[in-house]
């Protein structure tokens, strides 16, 4: 199977026990049109997954992000058609400017984010998931 690399930034806030992470429609016409995403997507060759992921927030956000403000959560493996999709997610805080750019999925300890099951695509649900329970599992976060 082929691999391919994709990042993805993920923006966040936390208060009341509660995560709220930033999200667009996604518009082009492929097999997540119209859901809730992340900002993302190719890592081109000779290119980190870092800048990677700054290069596509500018590009399908409009803004500009520190790449030394971000923090790497992971990889996640997710099974496509002919294809292993190799998502390497980072975390961003909460920027004043993403507001009027998309909409916050607020993110609650009993449901997680089962609420938006059809909403965002699937391999998203275990990324938000790990998020909500790593944020809430350690003391110095909240």
């Amino acid at each position: 199977m082929k691999l391919l690399p994709v990042a993805l930034a993920i923006f966040y806030k936390f208060f009341d026990e509660k995560l709220h992470v930033w999200t667009q429609i996604r518009l082009d016409d492929g097999v997540y049109h119209g859901l809730l995403e992340f900002p993302g997507g190719k890592i081109e060759e000779n290119e980190s997954p870092l800048d990677a992921v700054v290069r596509e927030v500018h590009e399908e956000v409009g803004i500009m992000i520190d790449p030394l403000a971000g923090k790497f959560m992971g990889i996640y493996p997710t099974a496509h058609k002919d294809k292993v999709i190799l998502l390497n997610v980072f975390l961003f805080l909460d920027r004043l400017e993403l507001s009027s750019k998309g909409s916050w999925l607020c993110i609650e300890r009993d449901k997680l984010s089962s609420i938006y099951e059809g909403k965002i695509p699937g391999p998203n649900h275990e990324i938000i998931d790990d998020l909500f329970r790593s944020i809430y599992s350690d003391p110095r976060q909240t």
